[in-house]
């Protein structure tokens, strides 16, 4: 869903990958898991989503971060994977090193996911 929505421009991992390559969406391991929160047998799940950028690409980072709330928002389903999913804000703007000594930036787009 996120390809599709960045139109196959970017690299989108559905786990954390081994090395990243600006720019990229990763769907990040939950944060937490609360157990039949919502109603009995429905769990609540907080889901980070981290777009990453190379260290001076702020702009390009923000937009794609965008983007995908955008997504997110116009199907709260993930197509029909889950109750409902909707995004909650976004967090910890960081930079990173990465394989070979590659700077990094990047930000959390964080994820309330009813399952």
């Amino acid at each position: 869903m996120l390809a599709a929505a960045t139109a196959n421009s970017v690299y989108v991992h559905e786990t954390p990958p081994e090395v990243l390559n600006p720019l990229a969406v990763v769907v990040m391991r939950e944060s937490t898991v609360s157990y039949a929160t919502g109603a009995l047998a429905v769990d609540e799940v907080e889901l980070p989503i981290a777009v990453v950028g190379g260290i001076e690409q702020d702009d390009a980072i923000s937009g794609l971060r965008v983007t995908c709330r955008q997504a997110i928002e116009a199907d709260p389903t993930l197509k029909g994977t889950v109750i409902r999913a909707w995004p909650t804000g976004h967090r910890n703007w960081r930079n990173i090193t990465g394989a070979g000594g590659i700077q990094l930036l990047y930000v959390e787009l964080v994820l309330e996911i009813l399952m």
